[in-house]
Parts: C-alpha cells; sequence; structure tokens
C-alpha cells in the first residue's frame, strides 16, 4: 500500500504539467474561441528559454539565429521572469499575428494555423539548442518526504499545490473581475460584449497572455522530474486537450483534477508494469494510451454538449472546385512523372518516388478533410499500421496483390473505428481524437516490442507476375521499376478521388461538410457517410503506408512518428486540401520530396530550416491563403476563362409549366399523407408544443401560422426527426416513431428551412441533384470509377425550372438573393422523391410579384397530388392559398378552419391576425 502512495504522489509531477496545460487550453478557449494545438510547443519553448539562459547566459528569441548574449550564466530568478516574459511575448504575438486574423476562420484553419505555431518553434529549438534531451536543474525544493520505507521528492507537492493555487485565482479571475466577467461574455457574444465598451480581441490577447504565463511557469517547475525534450512537453498537449475536455473548456477545477489524476494514473501503471504478473505485451506505452481513451470516452459521453462560441461571422471551409475530366492535361502530366523517373537518377529518382507516396497519403486528407470536412492529424498512424502489417505478410511471402490490399483494409478499419466518435463530434474535437490515437498508436504499437522489432522490421522486395518491383538491387537505390509501380497506383487512386469528387457520392460528402443538419433533411446517414470517409481515407492512407514499407526495405516507429502526421497535414493544407492537384504539389514540397531534395544539393543543413519555413508557411497559408497553391491556380484559371467567355454548360430542364389559376379551396377528398396525435416537445421546463393533432392529404395545402415563438417550425423539426417530441406521426399511415431524420426523409418528408441552410460548397444544380440522387453500395463503386450524372439531370432540371432557377443552376448559393436561395430550397426539396411537402417561411425575401408566382406554384404541386404544410408570416399568403388552417399559440393549438373561418376567428384576430395586420401596416 505505500508503494502505491509513494508513485500516486510521483505521479503528481506530470499530472502537474498536464493540469497546467489543460488550463492554459480553456483559457485560451474562454478568451479566443480557439483549441490551441500549439501550448504544449510553447511550454517547452519557455522551459528551454529558461535553461539556455542559466546554461550560457543567452536568450533566445523566437526569431530564427537569433539570441541575446547576457554575458554569463544567470541566476534562476532572473531566468525565471526573462522566461516567464518571452512565455507571454509568444503568447501575444500568437494572439496577434495568428489567431487575431483567423477570428472568423473555420475551425480547420484555426487548428492548422495551431499546429503550424507548435512545428515552428520546436523546429525553432532544433536549430538554435539541437535536439539532444536535458537534465533541468530543480526549482523547488527536492528534498524527500519519507512516507514509510520510501521518499516522494518534495517538488511533486509543491507543485501540485502552487498549481492549486493558480486555479483558484484563475477562477476568482474569470469569475469575480470586470475583466474576467468580459472574457466569458465575449466567449458567448463578442457583439454584446463590445456594445458593453469591452474590445473582444483586447479580452482574447490578455487570455493568450495568461495562458502562455501559466503553461510556461508549470513546465519550467514540472521539467527537473520529466527530462528536456524537443518532443516531450509538445505532445503533452493530448493529456492537456483532455483535461480540457473533461472540464468542458469551463471548469477550472475539474481540468485540475483530471490533469492530477491522469498523472497518477499513469504512475500506477508504472508501478504495476513492474510486477511478474503484468503482461509482456502492456509493458511498453500503454501510459500513453490512458490520455487517448479519456478523451475517447469523455467525448463519446459530452459530444454535442460542449460549448460553442458565438461569432459574428458564419464559417467557410476552403472551397472545393469540382474537378472535370481533361484528359489531355492528365496524360501530360502522367507522361511528364514517366520521363522524369527515366531521366534523375540516386537521390533525386528516390525524392520523385517519395513524392509520390506523400501525394498519397495527401490523397487520403483530401477525402477525409477537404471533401467530408473531418479533420485529422492521425494519418501517419493510419500508414503505419498498413506498414507494418505488410511487414508481417511479406515476412510470410504474402505476394503483393495480397499483402498491399489487405494492409490497407486493416487501416481502413482501424480508421473506421476511430471515426466512431465522428458521429458525434467533428471540428478541433475530432482533431484532439485523431492526435490523441496517433500518440497510442505511435507509443504502444509501433514501439512496443511485443508487436514490432524495435532493431527493425525487414520487408522483401514486391514481385508481381515473377518481375520483381524492389526499390533498390544493389546499383540502384531507387530502381525505375518500383517508381512505374508507384505512379500506377497514384494514378488510379486520384483518378478515383477525382471521380468521386464530382461524384453523388462525393456531393453527399460536400453536403455533410456543409450543413449536417440540412444532409439528413435530404435522405443522407450523415453517420454512415462520415464512417465511409473515414474508411475510404483509411484505406488509401494505408497503401501509402504500405508503399513506405517497400521504398525503406524495413520499417520503425520513427518512419510514422506523430510529427510526420503532422508535417503530412501541413504540407497537404498548404499544397490545397481540397483538390487532387493540391496533394500532387504537398508531394512534391513534402521532407525527402524531389522539391527538398533538389534544394538540399543548394544549401546546407536545410533539413532544420525546411522545417521552420514548413510551420511558418502553414501559419500564413491558414491566414492569406486557406486554399492552398492548387487552388489559388485554379481560381487565377477559372477567372482567366470566365473572362474569355468560357463557361461551364448548364443541363437544360422541362420547361415549367404554367400558373394554374386556382382559387379557394379544392375537395379534400385524398388520402391523408402526414397525421400527427398528441404531438409535444419539451425544452426543459418550456412545452414548445402541446399535444398537437394535425393531418395533411394529398392535393392538400395546409397553413400552420401564429405569432413568433409559438412553436411553427419546432412542429416541422419534430415531425422530420430533429427535435425529440412525444406523440405520434404518421406517413402514409406508418409511423415514424424512432426513425432518424434520414430515413423519414426517405420514407417521403420533404422540407425546407426557415434559415434556408443550403449547401455552400454545392452550386444551384448540386444543391438540387444531391437530393435527387440515390445511394447505395453499386453507386459507390460506379462513383469511384465512372461518376453517373444522367439519371438526376431530368429530376434536377425540371426542380430548378418549376421555381426559374434554370440560369442561376451554376451559381454558389452564397451569391443568391435571400429570395432565390428560398425558392432553391424549395427546388431541393421537390427532386426528393416523397408524397408530403413541408415549408418553412418559403416566400421570405420574395418581392410581391414573386409571392404572386410562390402561390400559383404551390397551388401546382397540390394539384400534382402533393401534400402540403405551409409556415408562413405572410397572412395573405396563406389565407389565399391553404385549403385548411392551424392556428399555433405558445404550442397549443388555438384553433384550425377554412381560410374563411380563421378570417373571423376572434381569438385567432386577438392572438394573432390584428398583431399580423399592424406588421403589415408598420412595414408599409
Amino acid at each position: 500500500m505505500q508503494q502505491v502512495l509513494l508513485f500516486a504522489l510521483i505521479g503528481l509531477g506530470a499530472g502537474a504539467a498536464y493540469a497546467a496545460i489543460g488550463l492554459g487550453v480553456t483559457v485560451t478557449y474562454q478568451g479566443t474561441g480557439t483549441v490551441h494545438f500549439g501550448l504544449g510547443a510553447a511550454g517547452m519553448w519557455t522551459v528551454y528559454v529558461f535553461d539556455e539562459l542559466r546554461r550560457t547566459g543567452d536568450l533566445l528569441l523566437p526569431i530564427p539565429l537569433v539570441r541575446v548574449p547576457l554575458g554569463s550564466p544567470t541566476g534562476t530568478a532572473v531566468a525565471l521572469v526573462l522566461a516567464v516574459l518571452s512565455a507571454a511575448a509568444v503568447g501575444w504575438l500568437s494572439q496577434l499575428l495568428v489567431f487575431r486574423p483567423l477570428a472568423a476562420a473555420p475551425v480547420l484553419a484555426k487548428v492548422v494555423a495551431s499546429i503550424g505555431i507548435m512545428l515552428t518553434l520546436q523546429a525553432l529549438v532544433v536549430l538554435r539548442v539541437g535536439s539532444a534531451s536535458r537534465a533541468v536543474a530543480p526549482v523547488l525544493p527536492a528534498g524527500g518526504l519519507h512516507i514509510g520505507d520510501g521518499a516522494v521528492p518534495q517538488d511533486r507537492l509543491w507543485i501540485a499545490a502552487l498549481l492549486t493555487v493558480v486555479t483558484v485565482a484563475l477562477w476568482a479571475y474569470l469569475r469575480y473581475t470586470r475583466f474576467g466577467l468580459a472574457t466569458r461574455a465575449a466567449a458567448e457574444n463578442e457583439r454584446a460584449a463590445s456594445l458593453a465598451g469591452f474590445a473582444p480581441q483586447a479580452l482574447a490577447a490578455s487570455t493568450a497572455v495568461i495562458a502562455g504565463v501559466v503553461v510556461g511557469i508549470f513546465c519550467i517547475l514540472a521539467a527537473p522530474t520529466l527530462g528536456l525534450t524537443t518532443t516531450g512537453f509538445v505532445l503533452m498537449i493530448a493529456p492537456g486537450l483532455a483535461c480540457a475536455l473533461a472540464g468542458r473548456f469551463d471548469n477550472l477545477f475539474v481540468v485540475l483534477a483530471t490533469g492530477l489524476l491522469l498523472g497518477v494514473v499513469q504512475s500506477e501503471l508504472t508501478l504495476l508494469r513492474g510486477q511478474e504478473w503484468w503482461p509482456t505485451w502492456a509493458s511498453t506505452g500503454l501510459n500513453d494510451a490512458v490520455p487517448f481513451l479519456a478523451i475517447v470516452g469523455g467525448l463519446v459521453l459530452v459530444g454535442r454538449s460542449l460549448p460553442t462560441r458565438g461569432a459574428d461571422a458564419a464559417e467557410a471551409l476552403p472551397e472545393v472546385v469540382i474537378p472535370q475530366p481533361r484528359w489531355l492535361p492528365i496524360t501530360a502530366v502522367i507522361g511528364g512523372a514517366v520521363v522524369l523517373l527515366f531521366v534523375l537518377r540516386g537521390g533525386f529518382r528516390f525524392g520523385l518516388i517519395t513524392s509520390f507516396i506523400v501525394a498519397l497519403l495527401a490523397l487520403s486528407l483530401v477525402v477525409l478533410t477537404g471533401l467530408a470536412g473531418q479533420v485529422s492529424l492521425a494519418q501517419a498512424a493510419f500508414a503505419g499500421s498498413a506498414g507494418f502489417v505488410v511487414a508481417k505478410l511479406a515476412a510470410a511471402h504474402a505476394p503483393l496483390p495480397i499483402a498491399l490490399p489487405f494492409a490497407a483494409a486493416v487501416a481502413a478499419l482501424l480508421g473506421v473505428l476511430v471515426g466512431l466518435p465522428a458521429v458525434r463530434i467533428r471540428g478541433a474535437q475530432l482533431a484532439v481524437v485523431t492526435l490523441a490515437l496517433g500518440i497510442a498508436l505511435e507509443r504502444f504499437v509501433f514501439r512496443n516490442p511485443s508487436f514490432t522489432d524495435p532493431a527493425g522490421n525487414p520487408i522483401p522486395d514486391p514481385v508481381l507476375f515473377g518481375i520483381s518491383f524492389g526499390v533498390s538491387d544493389g546499383l540502384q537505390t531507387a530502381r525505375i521499376q518500383f517508381g512505374l509501380l508507384v505512379l500506377v497506383i497514384l494514378t488510379v487512386v486520384a483518378l478515383g478521388v477525382a471521380n468521386l469528387t464530382r461524384s453523388g457520392t462525393g456531393r453527399r460528402l460536400l453536403a455533410i461538410r456543409s450543413d449536417e443538419r440540412a444532409a439528413a433533411a435530404v435522405g443522407i446517414n450523415v453517420s454512415a457517410s462520415k464512417l465511409l470517409a473515414f474508411g475510404i481515407a483509411s484505406f488509401i492512407a494505408g497503401i501509402g503506408g504500405a508503399l513506405i514499407g517497400y521504398s525503406r526495405g524495413q520499417l520503425t516507429a520513427d518512419s510514422f512518428t506523430v510529427f510526420v502526421g503532422l508535417s503530412l497535414l501541413a504540407f497537404a493544407y498548404l499544397g490545397g486540401i481540397t483538390s487532387v492537384s493540391g496533394a500532387v504539389v504537398a508531394g512534391l514540397s513534402a521532407p525527402l520530396g524531389l522539391v527538398f531534395v533538389t534544394f538540399s544539393r543548394l544549401f546546407e543543413d536545410l533539413g532544420t530550416w525546411y522545417a521552420v519555413l514548413a510551420g511558418v508557411s502553414l501559419v500564413l497559408g491558414a491566414i492569406f491563403n486557406p486554399v492552398g497553391v492548387a487552388g489559388a491556380a485554379t481560381s487565377m484559371l477559372r477567372r482567366f476563362r470566365a473572362a474569355g467567355g468560357h463557361h461551364r454548360p448548364v443541363a437544360p430542364g422541362p420547361p415549367e409549366p404554367p400558373p394554374v389559376a386556382v382559387v379557394g379551396a379544392r375537395a379534400h377528398t385524398g388520402k391523408v399523407r402526414l397525421r400527427t396525435t398528441g404531438l409535444s416537445v419539451q425544452y426543459g421546463g418550456l412545452r414548445a408544443l402541446d399535444g398537437v393533432d394535425l393531418s395533411v392529404r394529398a392535393g392538400q395545402i395546409i397553413g400552420l401560422i401564429g405569432p413568433n415563438g409559438a412553436g411553427k417550425t419546432t412542429f416541422i423539426d419534430a415531425v422530420t426527426g430533429f427535435t425529440p417530441s412525444t406523440g405520434e406521426v404518421f406517413l402514409e399511415g406508418l409511423s415514424l416513431d424512432g426513425a432518424p431524420p434520414h430515413q423519414r426523409a426517405r420514407r417521403g418528408l420533404r422540407r425546407t428551412w426557415q434559415a434556408v441552410q443550403l449547401f455552400a460548397d454545392l452550386d444551384a444544380h448540386d444543391n438540387v441533384a444531391v437530393a435527387a440522387q440515390p445511394f447505395d453500395l453499386r453507386t459507390l463503386v460506379l462513383d469511384l470509377v465512372r461518376p453517373q450524372r444522367a439519371p438526376v439531370l431530368a429530376a434536377v432540371g425540371g426542380a430548378l425550372a418549376r421555381m426559374d432557377l434554370t440560369p442561376l443552376a451554376r451559381v454558389r448559393p452564397q451569391t443568391l438573393t435571400l429570395g432565390q436561395r428560398k425558392l432553391l430550397g424549395v427546388a431541393r426539396a421537390l427532386a426528393m422523391p416523397g408524397s408530403v411537402l413541408l415549408l418553412d417561411e418559403p416566400a421570405a425575401g420574395l418581392s410581391g410579384a414573386d409571392r404572386i408566382a410562390l402561390a400559383a406554384r404551390l397551388r401546382q404541386f397540390a394539384a400534382d397530388g402533393l401534400a402540403v404544410l405551409l409556415v408562413e408570416h405572410d397572412v395573405d399568403l396563406v389565407l389565399s392559398v391553404c385549403d385548411h388552417v392551424y392556428v399555433l399559440e405558445f404550442g397549443h393549438l388555438l384553433a384550425h378552419g377554412t381560410p374563411a373561418q380563421i378570417r373571423t376567428d376572434r381569438r385567432v384576430i386577438d392572438a394573432y391576425l390584428g398583431q399580423a395586420s399592424r406588421g403589415v401596416e408598420e412595414r408599409a
């Protein structure tokens, strides 16, 4: 028992470092809305500044080759003060130069920028002082505290106590000071804080400085117990993020407790590892798997309940340009690659082959992040899993056609398992999970002698049809045969990804990237589609990892470190993470690629400088060029073509049917398509809907009106499955109880949205096409080989024509007026198969003439046999076009009847129609 207590107290040192980084992440998030992945690196930088001052007296500055000599080694107090000031400066500069310009940027750009800060700081340290590990002299009293026969260094207890005091101080600052309360207010609503007289960016800068100082101080205090390397504190961001997630980026005391507990658990695992009964396979890396399990468990439990920061501007991911098959340029690029393989020799040819393989890995990010919007930092881990599987299979003499796809399939399976949390989370939270997974796999699997040989895992040369495709033969270090094999695989995968991007499957992934709720409303299974993206991307990464193994001849864990994965994301983003051409640029410019090899022959010591340039370029790219090199080039080419009068042709649709001059009610003889009984929705203590009974028949237009907050949109959300409800919803006589939104859509429920919610990454035509095209496994296979667009053209063209949007088919929704976006939402719903159409304020933003045209279209929809439910504030439109009208007030059904009955109902006049009339007069 004494040993258990001793190891628990020893673990407080690492636990305090975890908690300090978690506190820094939480405070930064409170002030900036950014999950800062570079805080561990900032702490590492501070420790090196402190240690260099005490060793040499030189002050390191975050500028290459710049240090300030102070003459002689400084004392501990002076070094501590200067190091803390350096930490504050790094935090302030990060906010001023990086996160402030990205305040309204998408999560992906913020994640990428913070990773850029991480890579830059690490590279600067390596450039100035090298990468050898260091022992840091203690700062706190290090005498032993005796417990039984053992002793615990006092510094563990001191650091835990000091961190507790700091946590209380931070909590008091954020809760009880004017600036702290303003910071919390700005985290919820920047505009409100601005109106209250505070500058949100100044508040953000103050929290960035506070976070940097806290992390820097406690990394300095913990360094004597943990040692100092260029990777140790950097990778502590994973357990630090686990702590922040446990506290939901808000509760500082939970962050503190979680960090100390993680340190204690890891220390106890170290104790257990020394027991005779402890399994050998669990003796290496299990400590590093604990944060991953903690993160995944926490996110699964609190996933969507994590708070989001209010922002003034809407976020937009880098634009995806749908590729068109242009075989002449494609053939020229492939031919040029073949020529280079034959022309180049030695290291240059190997650099070209490495570029091919890295381009494959980058293509996996194009699918996962560029198309599906899922941020992954674990692609190197997926590649590594396939690489080590190939090593095992090749050692068993498995032929290339079996070993390569099987290893890639293993990576795909792992990717799907990792993607399971993505069902509930996305953005920075998903990046946290994948980062922790990468660390866990590297430490627990790749560096575990029970699974891999630490001396290397040899891989025999691949053989196909009796021909050796080995990378070397003793005379050549990079054989043409191997290069051609990699080029063929890259070409096939690149064409498949291009086909996927312009196919129905690609449209579905882009729809999810733009708006998951709207995607589910058109029948897309969002969870299954995310897992599909993870599976495809991991399969591609697995191919790349297997080829890395074949290219090296053997594998070690150093081939697939976390930093390899981060560098891969960096160069994929710089090249253009949304396009195949961007992946090619990433491959050419990545470390050990052709560009790197070329410049390394011209400049000495390029490796470290290349890492610095990559980190800085990543930050600059996130701020100024989020579409990457390829995206910028494509935009220039598109503008050039537009200036030359070259436009993409629009698929014609059938002519719009003439308006139907139907006035008044139609016979109510159609079959009941939609019926609700006792439909109720509860939000905490608020009953938004209370036992609403409503039915819609084929050929009818049913109106649903009421004042703001009456529950009209809530009713549509409940019927379509987006809001938990009680009561019953019947479609075509069958209950929809328990059916998720995408299944309800597939059964025939079509809806529009009050806030429009179109897919910003798709033009008007593809917004409609994504709703018109069904999906199955056969469709996926065809999409990878030859996308089939023809079957949906008629439905899409017809829907656009009926809403008079054919001339705008190739226009993105962002450039349309509100009225046009509303009509596009109706067109998208029309393209879906189904019998019920739920319209939520479709006339908002329309002119008077357009409203008259919409009324005629609604009558035509009913004449075609649709059951239409119309929610609209334009009372004149509702009463003129509807057959029956229901009136809601505070969730209760106030009245229902024909338009004539509703127009004269005194309760409706008092509750709503009187207000509506006054509103019309005020607008006039």
